[in-house]
């Protein structure tokens, strides 16, 4: 789809550096659904200074208590609880033992606090700004192309444009499963903590099948199982410890060097002496601005109005971001990745793959993105 597209430009017009973007961006999917809807509620808060006051100060881990005991924001409080009903099945990993943004809002809400603070911020006016772009480049290439090559873009484009938003759709409707799976394991885990074979019930899922039928068995006798707290523990320790790794791009490393891989490649190999990185180029355009250096959900609230959102990789639950981002770069990442998706319907410029940018690059470093070419340079230090 989108890489065929890709592919068809840079051996038809290889010295007009077109890309796929162009012709993708503003095009309204489930990512900016969610935006929208979010906007609604952050332009109903501003409509009340001292609501807006209230939200804009208040951290985002307390947000939502805050406002449950203020007079007056009772309207707020359920509208956040419809978005959350609507979007907030939307994990931050494919992971389930992560907690859903409907158990845990605090990175949406530290996301509203920005969309309030920023007065200067519509995502029409993000919209209307990518379709004009598209439809610039729309004539633009339709001028060069003629006979043959004239069909074979536009059916290219036709089936790009159908089918390239699956993607997102698909990890909308699976990520429903979650708020399914993860109160079922939960309870699992509560009743084994009870027990005393697990120290905490988000354990549970640092055990196997064989482990689990082991422990319930066990629990049946009014037994706990003292192994299998310290083997999850183990685990749970393993995991925390794997998660300040880099994983490599291929496995093997020098798998990449295959043309077959190389052509799916989501991580470059960048020299760490060099101030320009280069990455897979999949939204089109410039930009120099300071970095927000996100690197988990956590840190949300790090994200600052017109910075460029450098990261480890998106999924929908970032989609938020994007609505305060001028530009995007990620460690890993492809044409048809998530964060490559939401850039092209916001229509800023976006690199991902670049492989380290999360270590390279510094929240608040002034950097500039080139989408149409991949590349990434560092200018000074924050």
């Amino acid at each position: 789809t989108d890489d065929q597209l890709q592919a068809f430009l840079r051996e038809t017009l290889p010295d007009h550096h077109f890309t796929s973007g162009q012709f993708l961006s503003g095009f309204k999917g489930k990512t900016m659904e969610a935006n929208e809807h979010l906007f609604t509620i952050a332009s109903q808060i501003r409509a009340d200074e001292a609501l807006s006051e209230l939200v804009i100060t208040t951290p985002a881990k307390r947000l939502m208590q805050t406002l449950q005991a203020t007079p007056g924001a009772a309207s707020v409080v359920e509208a956040i609880n419809s978005y959350l009903g609507i979007y907030g099945h939307l994990g931050y990993s494919l992971d389930f033992a992560e907690p859903l943004p409907l158990e845990d809002p605090s990175g949406l809400l530290a996301t509203l606090k920005t969309m309030v603070s920023d007065e200067n911020y519509n995502p029409k006016n993000h919209e209307m700004e990518a379709t004009r772009k598209r439809e610039k480049a729309m004539a633009d290439i339709l001028e060069l192309l003629d006979g043959l090559q004239y069909w074979q873009f536009r059916f290219r484009h036709w089936f790009t444009h159908r089918f390239y938003f699956i993607r997102e759709e698909v990890m909308f409707y699976l990520y429903q499963a979650w708020p399914a799976l993860r109160p079922l394991a939960l309870e699992l885990g509560q009743r084994l903590k009870d027990a005393g074979t697990l120290p905490d019930r988000d354990h549970v899922f640092y055990l196997r099948f064989d482990e689990l039928q082991e422990a319930v068995a066990a629990r049946k006798q009014d037994n706990a199982v003292a192994e299998l707290r310290q083997l999850a523990e183990e685990r749970f320790e393993l995991r925390e410890q794997r998660k300040r790794l880099h994983p490599p791009g291929t496995v093997p490393y020098d798998a990449s060097a295959d043309p077959g891989v190389k052509f799916k490649e989501t991580q470059f190999v960048n020299d760490p002496n060099s101030d320009t990185m280069i990455g897979v180029p999949v939204s089109p355009g410039t930009i120099t601005a300071p970095a927000s250096l996100i690197n988990s959900p956590a840190e949300f609230d790090q994200m600052r109005p017109g910075s460029i959102l450098v990261c480890p990789m998106t999924n929908p639950a970032w989609t938020p971001l994007f609505a305060h981002a001028s530009g995007l770069v990620t460690d890993m990442g492809g044409i048809l990745g998530h964060g490559s998706i939401v850039a092209r319907e916001y229509g800023i410029p976006a690199v991902v793959g670049t492989g380290t940018s999360t270590q390279r690059i510094k929240h608040g470093q002034q950097i500039a993105v080139d989408g149409d070419v991949g590349t990434v340079k560092l200018l000074e230090d924050a």
